[in-house]
């Protein structure tokens, strides 16, 4: 059992450290992306003091969140097609 867990994590690892390009690679790296941007965004919202800033930092922040939700459900649902 931990053997199989091992050879699934380096299989893993040898995805995403792959410098082809692939459909699961792709999508994790837009999933990071997101993420980043995400926090990003959280962390302008908590330092904008400007009212039209505070204004754009909600805007900002939403959409960040909305797509990161999107990417990860959808990363959700091919991974469940794939099982």
């Amino acid at each position: 059992m931990i053997a199989r867990l091992i050879n699934q994590n380096r299989s893993l690892t040898q995805v995403f450290r792959s410098k082809e390009r692939n459909k699961f690679n792709d999508d994790y790296l837009a999933l990071t992306e997101a993420h980043s941007e995400w926090l990003a965004a959280r962390d302008f919202f908590e330092q904008a003091t400007d009212p039209d800033l505070v204004d754009y930092a909600i805007l900002s922040l939403k959409a960040a969140e909305k797509r990161y939700v999107y990417l990860m459900e959808r990363m959700w649902k091919e991974e469940r097609k794939e099982v």
